[in-house]
């Protein structure tokens, strides 16, 4: 079994070595987002897997990792065929192979991307700005498996975003759920989270921009625009509207905590 990473074994000459020997089998790739596979016969690609991805857009999305581990395995078959094994086809893997060197984007694809306010007035696409809406509080790999565009299209989009300081990438916050007092309020509102101003500020703290608050219920999810207020310690106050949404009580125990807006 052929086995390695493609930080040292780059995967256009992993594929070009099993093409020369004419190869069958099943090449995955192990990366820390999601995993994908490669089918051969005969040498050629005939099927390819990446998270939710198929076909060639699984393949143009693999093109792009740099380091990940792999492993071959000649024994391993599969009846689905999503590539056409075909000189033309081999053609336009060796593009999307070239195209990903000109994309600049960072090696941890766990990142996760959040909006920056425009320094000067910057003129964007119908398509930039689509792609900047759609990758707010997702990671690369979540943006690059859109669907709507190729992992490609979105690749560069997402490049030039970042190079113009209007996205930026970075570790994903690890928030454990605060375990929170429905508080029923007084008032017609609609759609607002009160928590105590202490808790809203080391949120804010931690978040470093606008954010919204996800309460989960035993039975939902909802995401709620947070209001501070004082003397709110350990509880959630919410208005009658979004208590009946949720189904909820006065004194239920619900998990809320911060997300990006």
């Amino acid at each position: 079994m052929l086995s390695g990473n493609l930080a040292e074994f780059p995967l256009l000459r992993l594929l070009e070595t099993l093409m020369g020997a004419a190869r069958g089998g099943a090449l995955f790739i192990e990366h820390p987002q999601f995993s994908g596979r490669i089918y051969l016969h005969g040498g050629y690609p005939v099927h390819a897997e990446a998270g939710s991805l198929r076909g060639l857009e699984a393949l143009e999305l693999l093109a792009g990792i740099q380091s990940a581990p792999f492993r071959f395995e000649s024994e391993t078959q599969t009846q689905e065929r999503s590539i056409e094994p075909s000189l033309e086809t081999h053609h336009l893997i060796l593009h999307q192979f070239e195209a990903w060197k000109e994309i600049n984007l960072p090696d941890n694809w766990g990142l996760m991307l959040a909006s920056r306010p425009a320094s000067s007035q910057t003129q964007l696409s119908p398509l930039e700005v689509g792609v900047l809406n759609l990758a707010q509080g997702q990671s690369l790999a979540q943006a690059l498996m859109n669907r709507r565009l190729s992992p490609l299209e979105t690749a560069q989009v997402l490049d030039k975003l970042l190079r113009l300081g209007l996205l930026e990438a970075r570790l994903r916050l690890e928030i454990q759920p605060e375990p929170l007092v429905v508080l029923s309020l007084y008032g017609g509102g609609q759609g607002v989270a009160v928590i105590d101003e202490d808790l809203f500020a080391h949120w804010q703290g931690l978040m470093s921009q606008p954010f919204l608050v996800r309460v989960r219920t035993k039975t939902q999810e909802v995401t709620l625009r947070p209001e501070p207020r004082v003397q709110m310690q350990g509880r959630l106050g919410l208005f009658e509207r979004d208590l009946r949404q949720l189904r909820l009580s006065r004194g239920v125990r619900v998990e809320v905590w911060p997300e990006i807006g």
